[in-house]
């Protein structure tokens, strides 16, 4: 994980130079404030390679917590020193008075420091329930009213732990939901070290049960072990795979493929005509991808709805604009396609490689479908 030791130091000696040269502190001030910034370093040294992809090595909360702050902090204060330095070139240009380095710093550093503490707390706080209505082309009337919840993202790890995870759980059981879908990044870590931060999956109460597909993290950290203990915890995987359920006369199909990063270590690939394959003509289908930037491909296989997840909503306001280019203009909520409809998710908890949520709130969402004229 060398992009995480590697950034936070190039990150560290620019903002040395952009708020603590200015702030002029006296020598030990100096250093206490670069002892703080070297915290964050450690961050990349958590991530160790194993047989089985990546671990991370278990630390206290408290000292995880600490740690995941003072990065949050590089990379918004980074965010921060950038336009302040955007501001001192423009000031150059179109103004002979000096420039106020002192207060300008002092500043910077305010806003940051008070930037992370909110950030921090959004990303690790227990998500809000955000319920959708959603129209489904020939949905059965059986279905109609049909409660779907969706959680995405959960990233269970030391900071989003048992507790943490039991109450996600209980938040969506409150829900009463008719199914629930989870596609992809369930975990950080291996089956070992997650198994009991995962455990309250297993408590999840819905009448046609509980769907899941693999995101990109469940390859980074003991994909084998995962796959067979998933199902333990009451989660039907579906591997280019659907199912359908009935009511009635009705029926709804819900498929599912893995995530691409199985076909880029040699295993599953997603596949979009195998998912669909035996799908009864005009049968409503819901896809559970984990990536959004498949969408305009599967749109044109007559899905009707599309959940995704993996963008985290770009979390904080300028690393959105760079998110939304990695998936192809799809970051956050409802997206029309083709025809087929998009949900993107901003997801369920938070990623601990970068725990930190602007005006980016994480979510439950509950969808209520409705039959389309």
């Amino acid at each position: 994980m060398g992009a995480f030791m590697l950034l936070p130091i190039v990150l560290i000696l620019y903002e040395i130079a952009s708020l603590i040269l200015p702030l002029k502190m006296p020598l030990w001030g100096r250093l206490l404030f670069w002892l703080f910034l070297l915290i964050g370093i450690s961050k990349g040294f958590l991530y160790h390679r194993t047989p089985d992809g990546f671990e991370i090595y278990e630390l206290p909360y408290a000292a995880t917590l600490l740690i995941t702050f003072v990065f949050n902090f590089i990379i918004i204060a980074a965010l921060i020193c950038l336009t302040k330095d955007i501001i001192f070139l423009a000031w150059k240009i179109f103004s002979r008075r000096p420039f106020p380095h002192f207060y300008a710093a002092l500043f910077a550093f305010s806003v940051a420091f008070s930037a992370t503490l909110f950030g921090t707390y959004e990303g690790l706080r227990l998500p809000d329930v955000n319920i959708q209505e959603v129209a489904i082309k020939n949905l059965g009337r059986e279905f109609d009213g049909m409660r779907i919840a969706m959680l995405v993202d959960i990233h269970a790890d030391e900071l989003t732990n048992y507790k943490a995870v039991q109450k996600i759980v209980d938040r969506t059981n409150a829900l009463k939901p008719d199914l629930i879908l989870i596609p992809g990044d369930f975990v950080d870590g291996t089956v070992k070290a997650r198994s009991k931060d995962l455990e309250p999956i297993k408590n999840l109460k819905a009448k046609f049960g509980v769907l899941g597909v693999t995101g990109n993290h469940e390859y980074y950290f003991d994909f084998h072990g995962w796959i067979k203990e998933f199902p333990k915890l009451g989660v039907k995987m579906l591997m280019n795979e659907n199912v359908a359920l009935t009511s009635g006369d009705a029926k709804l199909i819900i498929a599912g493929v893995p995530d691409i990063t199985g076909k880029m270590m040699g295993l599953t690939a997603p596949d979009i005509d195998l998912a669909l394959k035996d799908v009864p003509k005009d049968a409503p289908i819901i896809l559970m991808d984990h990536r959004p930037d498949s969408a305009r491909e599967n749109a044109k296989k007559n899905i009707a709805l599309q959940v995704s997840g993996h963008t985290h909503g770009g979390q904080v306001p300028v690393i959105y604009s760079l998110t939304k280019r990695a998936n192809k203009g799809f970051v956050r909520g409802w997206y029309d396609v083709e025809g087929m409809k998009l949900y993107v998710s901003p997801g369920t908890s938070q990623w601990n490689g970068f725990a930190c949520r602007i005006f980016d709130p994480s979510e439950i969402t509950l969808f209520i479908l409705r039959s389309a004229e």
